[in-house]
């Protein structure tokens, strides 16, 4: 394990994303030494209506940028889709959707991710998103998304789309095991990667085991995240990385275990 690695090693970092990207998380959060605790408190779950979704699907060719809002709109849009048309452009907001897209099919030189800040802010800083004029959209998303994308590209002169292609649940899930992981001094951190995430969390675990866990420090992949935490009453950590999704947060995380007076730095 290189020296850069050594501040997680055998900490305990809850993981509270959807199952199949809690894994992934997981896997990167082992790399550096860490111990992830998978807690789901996001299920996906396809739209009530599938039906624009399907229309959509069959319509990729008749857009000139197809943007897809996370991993999880690539895997609910793409499922037995038809091959990526020729001269459309797939847009992502970081690198778990660009990859998400690789594995779907998608040709690496068909996906635009931006180049630093990697959320709806950042791609719509991106140079070939600025002149929209006469422009078709499409925006696949996840019910009740924010409508700073497709505004904003209706204001530049797009004609823009938004199809549903699916909806966040809270799962049926037990908290419970977290107790003798605290009593343990084997949990240490919590990551979220959505607001709604710790909404969840709050809901499956209960006041009581709330209060326990709000002493731990909560890493966010992004400064909206990290802002509703806080307003929650949770331990949120700024970190220069936020924004800039699971690297920002990996090396948010280290510096912070890092140094021997990170304890003393949250806020409260």
């Amino acid at each position: 394990m290189s020296e850069k690695n050594t501040a997680l090693k055998g900490m305990g970092v809850l993981v509270t994303r959807p199952l199949k990207q809690a894994q992934v998380f997981a896997k990167l959060l082992e790399q550096y030494g860490a111990t992830p605790v998978v807690l789901p408190t996001i299920e996906i779950a396809p739209p009530p209506d599938r039906q624009p979704l399907f229309e959509a699907r069959a319509q990729l060719g008749a857009y000139d940028f197809v943007m897809f809002v996370s991993a999880n709109a690539v895997e609910q849009a793409l499922i037995a889709s038809p091959a990526w048309p020729e001269n459309v452009t797939a847009l992502a907001p970081g690198q778990g959707t660009a990859e998400a897209l690789r594995q779907a099919g998608v040709p690496d030189q068909a996906i635009l991710v931006p180049a630093s800040r990697f959320d709806s802010e950042g791609l719509l800083e991106m140079p070939a998103l600025q002149r929209m004029q006469g422009k078709r959209v499409l925006i696949l998303r996840g019910e009740h998304g924010r409508e700073l994308l497709g505004d904003t590209l209706e204001a530049r002169g797009a004609e823009v789309a938004r199809v549903t292609c699916y909806r966040r649940i809270c799962p049926a899930g037990d908290a419970e095991f977290l107790w003798p992981l605290l009593q343990q001094n084997r949990l240490q951190a919590i990551t979220l990667a959505a607001g709604e995430a710790l909404d969840n969390l709050e809901t499956i675990a209960g006041e009581t085991l709330c209060r326990a866990l709000k002493a731990l420090p909560v890493f966010t992949t992004h400064p909206r995240v990290a802002a509703h935490a806080r307003a929650r009453g949770w331990k949120a950590v700024d970190t220069p990385g936020d924004g800039n999704g699971d690297e920002g947060l990996i090396c948010g995380m280290i510096p912070f275990f890092a140094s021997r007076d990170a304890l003393s730095t949250l806020k409260t």
